[in-house]
């Protein structure tokens, strides 16, 4: 119900007219709202700890793999500066 103050300001029409609009705006936000299911899909599709650490683990063995890479490219780049100086070495001391 309609208080006094607002049927004798608005009329009657513009009570009715209020009524629809809040109807409208309720029905509007409701829809918007989650619901049970929205949740449980959504817990569903989220990653549990377990899989939070598996990928942990998966990720810090590609970097360890990553780092000897990188060693493996190091060293062997050095050993052929040092005999590309050294044959220059030769080649020059002669």
């Amino acid at each position: 119900m309609m208080p006094k103050t607002l049927r004798e300001r608005l009329g009657d029409d513009g009570v009715g007219d209020l009524i629809t609009v809040i109807s409208e705006v309720s029905l509007s936000s409701r829809n918007d709202l989650a619901t049970k299911d929205d949740l449980k899909s959504i817990r569903q599709d989220m990653a549990t700890k377990s899989d939070l650490e598996n990928l942990k683990l998966e990720l810090k063995a590609d970097i360890e793999k990553s780092k000897l890479d990188s060693i493996k490219w190091m060293l062997a780049f050095w050993a052929s500066q040092i005999g590309i100086m050294i044959a220059a070495l030769k080649f020059f001391v002669k």
